[in-house]
């Protein structure tokens, strides 16, 4: 009889815990994080510039100034900000924020200090390209 009693406990409880459950913020707040990793998915995932932005583009290097994880994954790949400073060819650094996702075994190579190869179109900070084949 210890298992059915067991049983009716649990029902009972799992009754109460559905009777006090709202499920209009649950839906809520389901939204809102679906929302906010569509805004991750899209500033992770890099845009075709125009063909003729592209032959402008010039490769250089960054330095990773700090880099931040984000409390989500795409799959099996981290959520990371990054801050950088880009070399520009003028001599002026450019301060860039990039959001990226990376494979876990891949975090090493933003750590603080680090440089990474990127790309970028000239009077455009917005296009920071990391070179990650490179």
């Amino acid at each position: 009889m210890g298992f059915l009693k067991d049983l009716a406990t649990l029902t009972a409880r799992g009754n109460a815990a559905y009777a006090r459950m709202d499920v209009g913020a649950s839906l809520e707040a389901a939204s809102r994080s679906m929302e906010q990793a569509g805004r991750v998915l899209a500033a992770t995932t890099p845009r075709p510039d125009e063909e003729w932005l592209e032959a402008m583009r010039l490769r250089t290097t960054a330095a990773v100034v700090d880099a931040r994880q984000l409390p989500m994954a795409i799959g099996m790949n981290v959520v990371v900000e990054l801050d950088l400073v880009v070399a520009m060819p003028s001599g002026f650094p450019l301060p860039v924020t990039r959001t990226e996702q990376l494979a876990p075994l891949q975090l090493f190579r933003v750590a603080p200090g680090s440089s990474l190869d990127v790309s970028i179109v000239p009077g455009r900070p917005e296009s920071v390209r990391i070179e990650w084949g490179a």
